[in-house]
This record gives C-alpha cells, sequence and structure tokens, in this order.
C-alpha cells in the first residue's frame, strides 16, 4: 500500500508540478494534495490553495540519476521519481525514467526534500534529505539502487491525469486534448464546449453574451483575428489546442482590451528530448483535414516545424422577408431567397526555436504563416407582394471572395535568478494580416435565368499590421508578497483599398468608377505600464490589485484627402481581486475589472459592400472606444467526486458598439455616410433596402449567473454541463431605441472509457435567441457522438465522429423591428444551416525521446525497445502560455 500511495503521489506531483507556489498557505498560496480530492487527477484532486494563486516559475534546482536493479544492475525503466518538502510532506515534483534508467528533475525550488524512488516489483529506495540552495543547485545522484520485493502483485494500474475542465483563481482552463471529440475540427468547434463561452453557427464567439472579446495565441495578440475571429478560429487546426484559457478577470499584466474578458489558446508543444511527431488525418461530408508536425530537442536547443490544412464544403440556404412602411402609410414588402455553396480552405505552418543560453537564460523565436481562401457562390431570388401575389422581380448570381494571409514573428528573451520567482523577460513581435474581400455580382430580371443585364464587383484589399516590444518584471519580495511591473509598446497600422467596377449593359466590360475608389487609413498607437501586487495572509486571505494606464494615439485618412481629426486619449484601467480559502476546499472569489474595447478594421472599414443589394453594409470611421465595468463573485467547491463552480456577474458598458439597422432608400443613405465621414461616391440604393452600420449607442448592461458542474458518478465515466443565464439591457437615447429581456445557453458532455484502448463521448448545447438593439437573433443547437479507438500502445488512434445526425439541416431564425418615425420596418431572416456531418479520423504517433538531454550522444545505441514512450507532442507540462514556453503567461 506505501509503495502504491507513492506512486499515485509521484504522478500527481508531475501533472501538478506547474502549480507548486509559494510555500506555505493561505489565499492565493499553499501547496499540495487537497482533502478528500480523489487521486485520479481530476479537480478534486486538486488543492483549491493551489488553484487560488496564479502560476509562478518555480527554481532553478536540477536533480539526476540513474535507476538501477540492485542485483542484476541493468538499468529500470519507467521506475517512478519523486520529491517531497521535508517540512509539510508534500509533493513538490516528480518524473519516470526513461530506457537507461536515468532521470532529471528540473526547476526544483531551493529547500529540503525527501527523495523516492518506486517501481513495480521493487521496494522503495529513500533519501531522507536533498538540499537544493544557493550553494548547491545540482544533486547528481549517480545509480540509485531498487532492491527487488518478494511480493508478486497480479496487476496494478495506475493513472494520473489532467481533467477536462480546471477552475483557477482568475481563468478556467478546458484541456482541449482530452476531449476525443476534437479531432479533424478547428478552433470553433472546441470553443463550443467551453465553459462560458458560445459559438454561433458563422464562428462567432460569445463570452457570457458579448462578443467584444481578446482572444490570444499562447498568450500573445495576433493580426490572424483583426478582420474576422471567426474565420480565425477556421485556420486552427483543433487537434493542435492543448488548453484553451477563459480569463474573465484580467489582472492589470493584461491589455485592456477586450470589454468581456480574454480567450486564450494554447497550442501544443514538445518538451521532452529526442525526435517526435505525428500526423492527423479527417475526412468527412462537410470537411477534411491534414495536419503534421515534427520535433527535435536536445538539452539546450528544441526546433518544431508543423504544417497543415483543412478544407470545407457545406452547403447555405434561406431567405428574407421585409416590409418597410413607406412615407405615403403604404407597406412594401419583397421576399428574397438564397442557395449557394461554400469552399474555402485554411492552413498554416509554424516554425518554433528555443535556446537555453545557460540556466538562467532563454530564447525563444516563432514564425507561423497562415492562410485562408473562402469562396461563396450564392443564387439569389427577389420578389415583390402585390396584393398578396407574388411576383418576381429579379435575381442575381454573386461569387464572393475571402482571401487572408498573415505572418506572426516572435522573439523572447527571459532572464530568471537565484531569487526563486524573481524573472525578467523581453518579448518582440511583429504581425501582419492581409486580406482581401471581394464580390462580383450578375444581375437578372425577372426570373435568375437568362441574359445579364448588369454586372459589378468590389475588390477590397485591407491589411493590418502590429509592432509590439513588451518587457515584464516579476519579483517575490516575501513569502507573502509579490510586485509584478512591465511596459508595453503596441503600433498598429491599417489600411483598407476599395475599389468598384461595373458594366451597366450587362455585356461589355467592366470599368472603374473613380468616384468609388478609395484608400482608408488608419494608424493606433498605445502605449502602456502597469503595476500589481500580490498579498496573502496566514489565515488564507488573498489580495491582487493592479492598475495599468494605457495612452492613445490615433490617426485617420483617405487618400489625398485632409487627415481626420481624431483626439488621443488616456485611460487607467484598476483591477483588484480578493479570494478567500474556506473549509472543505471551498474558494470563494470577488474581482473588479475595467476594460476599454477600441474598434476594429472590421468596424471601421468605409467600403460599401452591396453584394446583396436588399442588405448593404459600410463601417464606421468616427466610432470612439467604449468602456466596460465588470464585477464577479465567484464560488468554486467540490465534494467526493463533483466538482461545483457558480459565477455572478455584472457587465456595465458605456458608449457601447453595436450594429445598427436602417431600413431607407437613397436620402437617408446619403445622410448616415455623410455623418459617419464614410466615401460613398455614387451608391445607388433602392426604397426597400436594409443599411447595416456600426454606431457608439449608448449603454449595454448584462446581469448573469453561470454553473459549471462536473461529476464522476462510476470509473471511467465524465459528465460535465454548464449553463448560463443573463438579462441584457440595450438603451440608446440618442436613437429613441431600447431593448431587454432574458436569454441563456447551455451544454452537456458525457466521456466514457470504454475498457483500455476504448471510448465515446456524447456532446450537445443549445443556445436561446440573442437580444439585439432592434430585435432578436434566432437560438440554435447542435448535438454529436464520437467514439475513439487507441492501438500500438497509444501510438496511434481511429475514430468516429457524427453532428447532428437526425436532420440535414437547422433553421436559425433573425427577427428585427423598428418603430422610429421615418424608419418603420419588420425583417424575418430564416439562415438554413446544413451542418449534418460524419467524419473519421486518424492520427499516427512517431519518434523517440528522453529526459537526460544526451539524445545525438545515444543515437548508435539505440535499440529494439525505444518503442515504450511514444511522443505526444502534447507533453508541455502546463497551460500558461505556450510559445515557446517563455512570455506565455505575459498578457497581450
Amino acid at each position: 500500500m506505501k509503495r502504491i500511495f507513492y506512486i499515485l503521489t509521484a504522478v500527481l506531483g508531475m501533472n501538478y508540478a506547474a502549480s507548486a507556489q509559494f510555500p506555505g498557505g493561505g489565499g492565493f498560496g499553499g501547496g499540495g494534495m487537497g482533502r478528500g480530492g480523489d487521486r485520479n487527477g481530476s479537480m478534486g484532486g486538486m488543492n483549491q490553495q493551489q488553484k487560488a494563486l496564479p502560476d509562478l516559475p518555480k527554481g532553478n534546482g536540477r536533480i539526476s540519476g540513474i535507476v538501477v536493479d540492485s542485483v542484476s544492475g541493468k538499468p529500470v525503466e519507467y521506475a517512478t521519481v519523486a520529491i517531497f518538502d521535508v517540512k509539510s510532506g508534500k509533493p513538490v515534483d516528480g518524473t519516470v525514467t526513461d530506457v537507461k534508467g536515468a532521470f532529471l528533475l528540473k526547476s526544483v525550488p531551493d529547500g529540503d526534500f525527501k527523495f523516492v524512488v518506486s517501481f513495480i516489483g521493487y521496494k522503495n529506495t529513500e533519501v531522507a534529505k536533498l538540499t537544493i540552495g544557493k550553494g548547491q543547485k545540482e544533486q547528481n545522484l549517480g545509480n540509485v539502487s531498487l532492491p527487488p520485493d518478494v511480493l508478486t502483485l497480479t496487476e496494478v494500474t495506475v493513472k494520473g491525469e489532467k481533467a477536462l475542465i480546471e477552475d483557477k483563481v482568475d481563468r478556467l482552463v478546458y484541456n482541449a486534448e482530452k476531449d476525443i471529440s476534437n479531432a479533424g475540427g478547428d478552433a470553433g468547434d472546441v470553443l463550443r464546449k467551453v465553459p462560458m463561452l458560445s459559438v454561433d453557427l458563422d464562428g462567432n464567439v460569445s463570452m457570457r453574451g458579448s462578443q467584444n472579446i481578446r482572444v490570444l495565441i499562447n498568450g500573445k495578440p495576433s493580426t490572424i483575428v483583426a478582420n474576422s475571429v471567426a474565420d480565425a478560429l477556421k485556420m486552427i487546426p483543433s487537434d493542435q489546442i492543448k488548453t484553451i484559457e477563459v480569463i474573465t478577470s484580467p489582472s492589470a499584466k493584461y491589455d485592456a482590451e477586450g470589454s468581456a474578458g480574454i480567450i486564450n489558446i494554447i497550442t501544443k508543444k514538445n518538451n521532452l528530448q529526442g525526435i517526435t511527431g505525428s500526423v492527423d488525418i479527417a475526412g468527412g461530408n462537410r470537411s477534411s483535414n491534414l495536419f503534421g508536425n515534427i520535433n527535435l530537442r536536445t538539452k539546450k536547443l528544441g526546433v518544431g516545424l508543423n504544417a497543415g490544412g483543412r478544407m470545407m464544403y457545406p452547403p447555405t440556404g434561406g431567405y428574407i422577408d421585409i416590409s418597410r412602411q413607406l412615407a405615403n402609410g403604404e407597406t412594401l414588402r419583397t421576399r428574397q431567397e438564397n442557395n449557394g455553396q461554400q469552399l474555402g480552405g485554411f492552413g498554416n505552418v509554424q516554425l518554433s526555436l528555443d535556446y537555453s543560453i545557460d540556466a538562467k537564460n532563454s530564447l525563444t523565436f516563432s514564425a507561423r504563416n497562415s492562410r485562408r481562401a473562402f469562396n461563396l457562390d450564392n443564387t439569389q431570388q427577389s420578389y415583390s407582394f402585390i396584393n398578396s401575389v407574388k411576383t418576381p422581380t429579379f435575381g442575381n448570381e454573386i461569387n464572393t471572395k475571402n482571401l487572408g494571409n498573415n505572418l506572426d514573428l516572435n522573439l523572447d528573451y527571459t532572464r530568471k535568478f537565484e531569487k526563486e520567482g524573481k524573472e525578467f523577460s523581453v518579448l518582440a513581435q511583429f504581425s501582419q494580416n492581409a486580406g482581401d474581400n471581394s464580390y462580383t455580382r450578375d444581375l437578372y430580371q425577372g426570373l435568375s435565368v437568362g441574359e445579364i443585364t448588369y454586372r459589378e464587383s468590389n475588390p477590397n484589399k485591407s491589411k493590418t499590421q502590429e509592432r509590439t516590444v513588451q518587457i515584464d518584471y516579476q519579483d517575490p519580495l516575501s513569502q507573502y508578497v509579490q510586485i509584478e511591473t512591465g511596459a508595453k509598446m503596441i503600433l498598429r497600422h491599417i489600411e483598407s483599398d476599395f475599389r468598384f467596377n461595373y458594366d451597366s449593359t450587362g455585356t461589355g466590360i467592366l470599368k472603374a468608377n473613380p468616384l468609388r475608389t478609395n484608400v482608408f487609413s488608419y494608424d493606433q498607437n498605445v502605449y502602456s505600464g502597469y503595476l500589481s501586487f500580490l498579498f496573502q495572509t496566514k489565515n488564507k486571505w488573498g489580495f491582487k490589485p493592479g492598475l495599468r494606464y494605457e495612452y492613445t494615439q490615433l490617426a485617420a485618412k483617405y487618400q489625398d484627402a485632409p487627415e481626420t481629426n481624431l483626439p488621443d486619449f488616456g485611460s487607467l484601467i484598476p483591477s483588484l481581486t480578493i479570494s478567500k480559502s474556506l473549509r472543505g476546499g471551498k474558494t470563494i472569489r470577488f474581482s473588479y475589472n475595467r476594460r476599454i474595447q477600441r474598434p476594429s478594421i472590421q468596424f471601421l472599414n468605409p467600403n460599401v459592400s452591396q453584394s446583396d443589394p436588399f442588405n448593404i453594409s459600410f463601417g464606421n470611421p468616427n466610432l470612439n472606444p467604449e468602456y466596460t465595468n465588470n464585477f464577479e463573485v465567484n464560488l468554486s467547491t467540490f465534494f467526493k467526486t463533483t466538482t461545483l463552480n457558480f459565477s455572478a456577474y455584472t457587465r456595465m458598458t458605456d458608449n457601447s458598439i453595436e450594429t445598427v439597422r436602417y431600413r431607407g432608400g437613397q436620402e437617408l443613405f446619403n445622410q448616415l455616410t455623410l455623418a459617419q465621414g464614410v466615401n460613398t461616391g455614387t451608391v445607388v440604393v433602392g426604397n426597400n433596402t436594409l443599411l447595416t452600420t456600426f454606431q457608439n449607442i449608448g449603454s449595454n448592461r448584462a446581469y448573469g449567473l453561470n454553473v459549471f458542474a462536473m461529476v464522476k458518478p462510476a470509473r471511467g465515466l465524465t459528465i460535465n454541463g454548464n449553463f448560463d443565464v443573463r438579462y441584457i439591457m440595450l438603451n440608446s437615447p440618442a436613437l429613441g431605441i431600447s431593448n431587454q429581456n432574458w436569454t441563456f445557453n447551455l451544454f452537456g458532455q458525457v466521456q466514457y472509457q470504454l475498457g483500455k484502448d476504448w471510448s465515446a463521448q456524447l456532446f450537445g448545447f443549445g443556445r436561446a435567441r440573442e437580444i439585439q438593439l432592434q430585435g432578436t437573433q434566432g437560438g440554435f443547437m447542435g448535438y454529436s457522438f464520437n467514439i475513439l479507438k487507441e492501438f500500438k500502445k497509444k501510438q496511434a488512434s481511429l475514430g468516429f465522429g457524427a453532428e447532428n445526425f437526425l436532420q440535414n439541416a437547422f433553421k436559425q431564425r433573425t427577427n428585427l423591428s423598428s418603430s422610429t418615425p421615418g424608419n418603420v420596418f419588420t425583417q424575418e431572416q430564416v439562415n438554413y444551416m446544413y451542418n449534418r456531418g460524419f467524419r473519421i479520423t486518424f492520427r499516427k504517433r512517431f519518434g523517440k525521446m528522453s529526459f537526460d538531454g544526451n539524445f545525438f550522444q545515444r543515437k548508435k545505441s539505440v535499440n529494439n525497445d525505444d518503442s515504450k514512450q511514444g511522443g505526444d507532442n502534447s507533453n508541455d507540462g502546463g497551460g500558461q502560455g505556450g510559445g515557446g514556453g517563455m512570455g506565455g503567461r505575459r498578457g497581450g
């Protein structure tokens, strides 16, 4: 029993080594195993004090050696090595030996430790006291002998794996790599299963009902999400996502952008030494993908290369019914029916390098290139209603293209010090996204067949460029106090080059319209600095106040026109988190933070898009930023095999940027574009055209409750679910419009281990209709079933997935209305989502890895016993940032 206990605690030590924090207990601190928790790695087994402290760097000590059989002298493979704090007896770190019996524990903090080696069929070997300190940073134990045990065990199974969902002090972590249904999808598919998030059928992400979120990749911003978060998520294969972090209360260390909070997508990274890799293939009726990666790691140098792509080809369809009241009191009613086919391709390639200069200094470089090419061929047929008689008026054949090319370059330097937890880092980043959103439209009179009577095209190229330099410093001033400070500079340049070509006869050559051709440029420079403290007390209180200051410089202009006068402004961004660890493993937390949402190119772009003549959209270059105050109270608890998390929150946004729609003709269009400074040239607008733009409308209030639960009622069975309900209030005094109502979203998931190598999962989600300023957007639902078979000692897997298999298409209904004088209309829009899908997935891992860093020295002696460990590139030792292991903890 004692041997099994050591094995279990050693495995837990490996899984949660990255969570080890300040010694002592209270508030944000503490360590060790939580009371009442199970030891299979679930959230119930996490110490609630550990969860209450943000992850901090560990020490610089190292413990190494070779475990051998005391009788034969041969190396012992897979032996469990663990160290425990001498005073508390709590596990600190652990690992297993490689094929040569060698082990290496890195980043060991200063202190006195008990060293234990154990393995089935052997007696434990212990060293009562090992000291890591200023004068003794490295302990090489040489050969550690394990004596055979006369006791014969029939079978012992030891498991230590992360839970699917982990709740930490300032974030919720979804371990995507543990979810079998994520194979063969993209980041949008993954985010649908994350508590507090909701993803609509177009891929747009909301956090507690708000789409004003900041999306980071490996803890860093990227222009890949500048034009469209939905498009960016499609470019990230789900197979390469390690974890998703949802940060509802960001500290002062993070950029202030994102009114609702931050989503941090952490990709997989291999920290084991040797050569490893994997290949992922998926094919289905709606999408297919191919992805591969290879990693080379020595003692000081790591090189990773991964590349892949995905094709999507679902059909689309739907209709729009429009009724508008004219000035003479008559009602004009039209109907538009759509039928189309989408074809999209997404891909990326990434090179990562990290180099340990010495024990205290390290460098990381990464380069990522992502591309998208999306095409939609759509047929529109329009009708008018006269005395309830449906008459065809005109038809359109529309081809829409969405192209993108994104480049991210990152260079990080990290300096650690003798003092545990003290760290200095510098990050430099260059990010650029070049986009091309264009359409061509052929117009027919009557039905959409026969002779073309009019043609037009609207090329719109855009470019978003960001250059970032960031400096961070943290220092634990004492056992209970830590300081964090830093500075950052972001230089952004945005361009929109829009043109318009037309042929009024439908039979000639397209010619340019100079009145609708221009280049809009927008510069946004942000200079910021922050300071935050972490205080903890002996009676388990924790306080983390912080203050961030951001100064923003703005400039905007059209080509060959005077520069628009946009004022510079400064913003103070306070944040505060207070936590208290209660008896029974409960943790209660209160947090407050202020956020700012600056308008991006998708809101500012002045290009007038007329791909659909009934629905014209254009941005607003005169938008101002919005400010949000967030308040949240959170309670986390667990008992036996159940974990519960309750959050009550309030989100109060002023100067809110919202979508505003007008149903009107040429005169109203001219008034709007003139007031917003949009260059329109000779745009012709029909009497029943819906005009869509963005404005700072006033206030947006949300009051909500979020409940998450996870339970393990039986061995191998995990059930988790999330429910979020909120009351939304939108009010625009200037427009005389307000709307308010309840809404909710939920999901549930059941995962079961069917024997040794089989697993199955059932997932379902639903979202009620969303409140908008002038109406509602329809709700929707989805479900999936997945089964996975692993073989070749988990080095390969074959899976099957089915989504929404009981029906061919979902209907999403959106209702808009306005009773404002001069803008009286109703509109019903129904979209058909053909998302019934089936897919087969295959993964193969390959390679050899070790822990001692001597891969090249030992390669001549490789023999047939090297297939035991495999090459799962997901083992990166933690969920705090990725991106080379440095800088990932830094805020955006």
